[in-house]
């Protein structure tokens, strides 16, 4: 073969392999693209979540200053299935739901309630999870009834379903608000409130860690969800409620829940979540019928 010939045949295999891996660097761009684009977010291909830093056990800010806990556990997991990171911004309760109305966040990632009130304001997934309100005092408190509270002040988390509770249910209190459950469990402790009203997991976090009893324990009136925004996209909310449901038939949901919680699934939750049931028979975390 000519030497002309040859370098032409060399040329050839060389532009065809140029080709080749420009077209699939190019393939592998495009995959990224369209895994970036594919849902509406504030940031391309990236969930930006508004969190808190101090709500046992859904959501805490761990040694190392990163977010952690069951809420965020489970986002991650979530985001990761459907190909996408989160970015956290830590805020408080009022700053994640005002945030999202205010098309700052896609998500929230904490224990929030789902309230009929509050779905005016955000949309929701299905709930998570469901659990107690719990009322705390000091361990050396004698109360073991709402009405021992009557005319005792009594804090709770500025915007929560706790401080919605006590209006309710503690009329003849003294209702004191506080920014956050770090603020809320600093006064219980130094005696400026007489008790604390939290979310019965959070109430036991304390509980396990803190000189605090709880003095009364009632069911929780709805489950906590994650918040989205209403103009946000309906797409991702139904993968994000289509991945908890397949985390809770691999058994991964039970996983983590083992991991936070030792109550049993509520059955308000299972509900919401039916396939839960099947996870939970025969265990220690089937629901307690009443």
């Amino acid at each position: 073969m000519h030497l002309t010939s040859r370098r032409s045949l060399l040329a050839g295999a060389v532009a065809a392999t140029l080709l080749f891996s420009l077209s699939a660097c190019g393939g592998g761009s495009e995959a990224a693209d369209s895994s970036a684009s594919k849902y509406k977010l504030v940031q391309g291909g990236v969930i930006t979540a508004a969190t808190q830093s101090e709500q046992p056990p859904f959501a805490i800010t761990d040694a190392s200053g990163r977010p952690t806990g069951f809420a965020v556990d489970l986002m991650n997991q979530a985001a990761g299935r459907l190909g996408l990171k989160v970015q956290y911004k830590t805020t408080t309760l009022q700053g994640i739901l005002a945030g999202l109305s205010a098309g700052q966040y896609d998500i929230g990632v904490a224990g929030v309630g789902a309230t009929a009130e509050r779905k005016k304001q955000v949309a929701f997934t299905t709930p998570y999870y469901w659990g107690f309100t719990d009322v705390l005092t000091l361990k050396s408190g004698k109360q073991t009834a709402l009405p021992d509270f009557d005319g005792k002040r009594v804090g709770a988390v500025s915007g929560s379903v706790q401080e919605t509770f006590v209006n309710h249910e503690m009329g003849r209190v003294e209702l004191v608000k506080f920014k956050d459950q770090t603020a809320l469990m600093t006064q219980l402790l130094s005696g400026g409130i007489e008790a604390a009203v939290l979310g019965g997991a959070s109430a036991d976090a304390y509980v396990a860690k803190e000189q605090v009893r709880i003095a009364v324990k009632l069911e929780s009136l709805q489950g906590s969800a994650f918040p989205m925004r209403k103009d946000g996209d309906p797409k991702l909310l139904r993968d994000i409620d289509a991945q908890i449901n397949a985390m809770i038939d691999d058994g991964t949901y039970i996983k983590l829940y083992r991991k936070y919680f030792h109550d049993p699934i509520a059955i308000d939750l299972i509900k919401e979540r039916p396939n839960l049931a099947k996870q939970v028979e025969n265990t220690d975390l089937a629901p307690v019928r009443r």
